[in-house]
């Protein structure tokens, strides 16, 4: 048991043990553990969930993807997972400077993990201020982010991805409608038109249709939402050089 205790004592010494990153270290390492997880595969997922925590980022993505590695440990080797990790961290750090770039403070951690996720995507820094730009509040830029997301996942252009959640935002479309959009975008498909011509009509206005509307199939293709936002977070005001 040494590593484990190497883990607890590096989190004790900085002081994290009652800090929330250090509850999810110790949690998921206990989950991991239970799952049957080598001690040491545990420990060091907890070391970078704890680090992660004490430079004030979100750990429940990071919780949720060591978990999902441990599952798929047939197919995808231990230290695969490691070095995901860390590259999520990575990501994680870009989007929190992203979201501090584009005017939130303080920046709440499922703004920063839907940030992540589309840097993932490979949208730039300056595509996900956009998405964060048409937002009113913190939770519309986290739903903004992640139906962009999922837009991209199903094929479809990053430009137009942008522009159809921005779009709808300055509309005056509630987040729920735009979770519709990957529903709509099938619907679109089912009835023959191909991605070309989806971003053809995104960037001339004419935005995406509901998915309940005749012939569109319904819902069904729902992005998963990030969970825990409450509204906390409002933009700052920025100078006069630099307004948004």
């Amino acid at each position: 048991m040494r590593h484990s205790f190497l883990v607890i004592g590096l989190v004790a010494a900085g002081g994290m043990l009652a800090s929330p990153g250090a509850a999810a270290a110790q949690d998921v390492r206990a989950q991991l553990l239970e799952r049957g997880a080598p001690a040491e595969f545990a420990d060091q997922v907890a070391a970078i969930v704890a680090n992660a925590g004490a430079e004030q980022l979100p750990t429940e993505p990071l919780v949720s993807k060591a978990l999902e590695g441990w599952a798929k440990r047939a197919r995808v080797p231990q230290g695969r997972v490691i070095t995901a990790l860390n590259q999520y961290v990575v990501r994680l750090q870009t989007g929190r400077d992203i979201a501090v770039a584009a005017g939130l403070d303080p920046v709440p951690g499922p703004v920063v993990a839907a940030a992540a996720e589309a840097v993932g995507r490979g949208m730039t820094g300056e595509q996900v201020e956009e998405v964060m730009g048409s937002a009113s509040e913190p939770q519309a830029a986290a739903t903004g982010l992640t139906v962009a997301s999922a837009l991209m996942a199903q094929g479809l252009e990053a430009e137009a991805a942008i522009r159809v959640v921005g779009d709808a935002f300055r509309r005056g479309r509630a987040p729920e409608e735009v979770l519709e959009f990957p529903s709509a975008l099938t619907g679109l498909q089912a009835q023959g038109e191909d991605m070309a011509q989806i971003a053809r009509r995104i960037m001339q206005g004419g935005g995406l249709p509901s998915p309940t509307a005749p012939g569109m199939g319904g819902r069904g293709n729902r992005p998963q939402t990030v969970p825990g936002i409450s509204g906390e977070g409002q933009k700052k005001k920025k100078g006069a050089s630099g307004g948004q």
